[in-house]
């Protein structure tokens, strides 16, 4: 339901509109608008105060209150225009692929462009992918902006990318007919048997898609048990699997290995996107392997690039000599040869793993839910990973079981596989390239998506 104020005929007077949302639209959006417009006076004062203060927000603020980025001149027949939505940096990255896909298949489409927060728009506006395409912030759920919002940029689809839902933006696309397709999208159990009691919340976040598109049968399967149409519901697999790095030339992989300052004949294992709690893990169990491989090496890269001499401080304490990717290349003196190389810049992580004999990926050993291991896998690098994987729950499982990947639960885990895995180079190759075949096996997702967008992006 659309809850707006206007000012009636006679001077002065002010009434409230309650306007049908559109097709099959849920009475929960009247619930849903109503609670809006009675936060709204205490909720706006804060939420403008917070994105004014932090850097990272203000620079999308107005864009999320509905300000539309200059539009490309029409040069007669206008081309139809496809909107991609990913919520941050990890969508975006799954994103990629695709978005690589579509540019291809229809050159001369008008892509839009979108994220929900500043690292995710921060990635896209240095993306290659995004040059002639309108990119901008998601507008805030607040039907006046909404309808602003698409009225101007006019979307012929709309694709989004495996969360990130918002109602009032899916139910106003489809009062305009303009259908919306949930790309790579996934459902755990618990929150399929919440949404089991709760039909009409699943109707009114899920009813609006024209499709949904999973990443595998066990998420279709989980779905299916809503009170949502069926038909709509399909599996193409996980759009992750058809992730491409860039190339790296031998000259520039030199350049990186340069960088570290570390010694020839180095075993290198990179940690990449840590979260407070498991640099510490991480440091417990590098200072045994070192001690039982010396010739190994840590690069890390903490999630959160700030807390890069936070992470520096963990490492020296137990008597490691670290220095920062910031920092010039490479060591001044043999005294100055590093154990460990903290990745302190955003954007590069990729690039370091094709350095690894040996990766672990963050956001697994606290409960975060896990980062993408593919990125490393993808230069049939051996992936350990801990115990809470549940963002990346089917690719943990087919890793653990085509003996492409390990998983541990805490430093003495870690430390134990990677030592052998450093050890015996006969075991490290095998691992690395069941990764690399896991890999092969699953791709193709991308041609599967362009049959499916093609009714909507043909000319």
């Amino acid at each position: 339901m659309k809850l707006s104020c206007f000012m009636g005929r006679r001077p002065g007077s002010i009434q409230l509109m309650l306007a049908d949302p559109g097709p099959k639209g849920p009475k929960m959006t009247l619930l849903y608008n109503a609670i809006q417009i009675i936060c709204l006076p205490l909720a706006a004062p804060i939420l403008a105060m917070v994105c004014l203060a932090k850097e990272k927000y203000r620079g999308q603020f107005l864009q999320r209150l509905g300000e539309i980025p200059p539009l490309p001149v029409s040069k007669g027949i206008e081309s139809k225009r496809a909107w991609i939505h990913s919520m941050s940096l990890g969508e975006f990255n799954a994103a990629r692929p695709l978005i690589q896909g579509i540019k291809k298949k229809w050159p001369g489409l008008q892509l839009i462009l979108s994220a929900s927060t500043a690292s995710g728009l921060a990635a896209i506006e240095k993306s290659p992918l995004s040059k002639g395409a309108i990119v901008t912030a998601l507008p805030f759920d607040f039907l006046p902006i909404v309808d602003r919002v698409i009225k101007s940029l006019r979307p012929d689809c709309f694709l989004l990318v495996e969360t990130d839902i918002w109602p009032n933006f899916l139910w106003r696309l489809k009062r305009h007919e303009i259908p919306a397709i949930l790309i790579n999208g996934s459902i755990s159990e618990k929150s399929a048997r919440r949404l089991e009691r709760l039909p009409t919340v699943a109707n009114f976040l899920y009813g609006p898609f024209s499709h949904l598109v999973m990443q595998s049968e066990d998420d279709v399967t989980r779905l299916s048990r809503l009170d949502i149409m069926t038909h709509k519901i399909m599996s193409h697999g996980n759009l992750k699997f058809d992730y491409q790095p860039r190339e790296i030339s031998p000259e520039e992989k030199e350049a990186l290995f340069h960088a570290t300052g570390f010694p020839e004949g180095t075993k290198i294992i990179v940690a990449g996107s840590t979260h407070p709690g498991e640099e510490e893990e991480i440091a417990e169990a590098f200072s045994n392997i070192k001690k039982a491989i010396p010739t190994s090496r840590l690069i890390i890269a903490p999630r959160d690039i700030k807390r890069a001499q936070e992470v520096e401080r963990i490492f020296t304490t137990r008597g490691n000599i670290c220095t920062m990717r910031s920092n010039s290349p490479g060591p001044r003196s043999a005294r100055d040869i590093p154990d460990v190389f903290i990745l302190d810049t955003l954007g590069e992580l990729g690039k370091f793993y094709s350095l690894a004999s040996v990766s672990f990926v963050g956001g697994s050993l606290v409960p975060v839910g896990g980062h993408n291991i593919l990125e490393p896998a993808v230069f049939g690098v051996p992936v350990v990973f801990g115990p809470f994987m549940e963002s990346f729950m089917q690719i943990a499982s087919a890793f653990l079981d085509h003996n492409a990947g390990f998983q541990v639960a805490d430093a003495k885990g870690l430390e134990k596989i990677v030592s052998k895995l450093l050890a015996d180079d006969k075991i490290l190759k095998g691992v690395g390239d069941s990764a690399r075949r896991l890999l092969d096996m699953n791709r193709g997702v991308v041609d599967r998506y362009l049959d499916l967008l093609s009714p909507y992006l043909s000319q």
